[in-house]
């Protein structure tokens, strides 16, 4: 097995997202918008598709406009020279109004509405994904105008969120949908799937690259030459932990597709997380304190049917700070954080470190760009945060 380095990435400290908050005067935001905020850095975005770009040269990412589809986010991307990664009729028009060609998009939804898969080759999209057979009736007369993926399974239960749990063909049933696709009068010209979000280690991507680069060796064997392999997203970023910095993924995954793309297969990536959640500051003011079973509880206006959807959806666990140049040198205690609902279940943690606070002071978490404002729901008549660009 590749061996794979051992640097990190780490949560930052107080002082470390002191220095970066000190440059965008949050106070004066605040005092402009109210709270609650998204304070989004799309040149961040941007800094973070060409890390990418320049770890791994032979794997051309397209973006997941799934995990932050703002438009100032998008055009980040589009101005880097970016691809996107599109699955629905809306993230297709968000990309088409930015002047994103279409050849600079995949669908990569498994399962569409046929109305949905028509409307997207109108705009000019010709890659999609799919996972069973019932999904190739859908491109009944638009044989000659798209090419197709055949989505994997591959099951990781060292990820985040096990992506393969809901779509993706069995390795096994490859060949049998392969061929009905090509009696059917498709193209299939590639293979694709998703390690799952937020890996823990590089290694179940490294073996899930190893059994695809295998399976299309098996198929060049019966007559079936494939030249993409699509080895979708799952990097991570440091919410509540260290987690593997990107260094520790290239080497490994590099050596695993060398002789793929020397063969002349085109190795591509769906990067979402990654990319958009470095560029997204979540800003709430707390509106309510008490204590309740011994501990300090702070009532915020923001919580998990809004920003902090992240929480529900993603199974993420952001790290919040006190706002104030002098908290931090303050004690802190284990306090409980509830967002604005009437629903009990809307806590976002019961184990925030944070120092004594009132109603009115303000408190912060980095890394909110992903599954944040796109997850964020208006229950209870709450509006969700302004994003505001920086």
């Amino acid at each position: 097995m590749t061996s794979v380095t051992e640097s990190t990435w780490t949560v930052p400290t107080p002082a470390q997202l002191g220095t970066e908050l000190a440059a965008i005067d949050l106070p004066a935001l605040v005092g402009r918008h109210g709270t609650p905020l998204l304070v989004l850095d799309p040149a961040r975005i941007a800094e973070q598709y060409r890390a990418l770009r320049r770890a791994l040269p032979d794997v051309r990412p397209y973006y997941a406009v799934k995990a932050l589809s703002h438009r100032a986010a998008l055009a980040a991307v589009r101005d880097e020279g970016g691809f996107f990664d599109v699955a629905s009729p809306r993230e297709v028009a968000l990309v088409t109004e930015l002047g994103v060609a279409p050849d600079r998009c995949i669908y990569t939804h498994p399962v569409k509405k046929p109305a949905d898969v028509a409307a997207a080759v109108r705009s000019g999209i010709r890659t999609f994904v799919f996972d069973n057979e019932a999904e190739l009736d859908k491109f009944a007369g638009l044989e000659h105008d798209v090419e197709l993926l055949l989505r994997l399974q591959y099951r990781t239960p060292q990820a985040l969120i096990d992506l393969s749990y809901k779509y993706g063909a069995r390795p096994d049933e490859a060949l049998d949908l392969l061929r009905t696709a090509q009696q059917k009068g498709l193209r299939v010209t590639g293979l694709s799937f998703h390690p799952g979000s937020q890996l823990a280690s590089a290694e179940p991507l490294l073996q899930d690259i190893q059994h695809a680069a295998m399976l299309i060796d098996c198929l060049a064997d019966v007559g079936v030459d494939l030249d993409v392999l699509d080895i979708g997203g799952g990097l991570p970023v440091p919410y509540d932990a260290a987690v593997p910095h990107l260094d520790s993924f290239v080497s490994a995954i590099a050596e695993e597709i060398r002789p793929l793309t020397r063969r002349g297969i085109q190795v591509i990536s769906e990067p979402g997380r990654f990319v958009a959640a470095p560029a997204m500051l979540a800003v709430a003011g707390v509106v309510g304190v008490t204590r309740r079973g011994g501990m300090p509880w702070y009532y915020l206006d923001d919580g998990l049917y809004g920003s902090f959807s992240n929480v529900l959806s993603d199974h993420v666990h952001p790290t919040v700070y006190a706002y104030d140049a002098g908290l931090e040198e303050r004690e802190t205690l284990p306090s409980v954080l509830a967002g604005p609902t009437c629903d009990s279940t809307d806590v976002i943690t019961t184990s925030a470190m944070l120092p004594a606070m009132e109603v009115g002071d303000l408190v912060v978490a980095p890394f909110m760009g992903a599954y944040t404002s796109v997850t964020a729901c208006e229950f209870n008549g709450l509006p969700k945060a302004t994003v505001v660009v920086v």
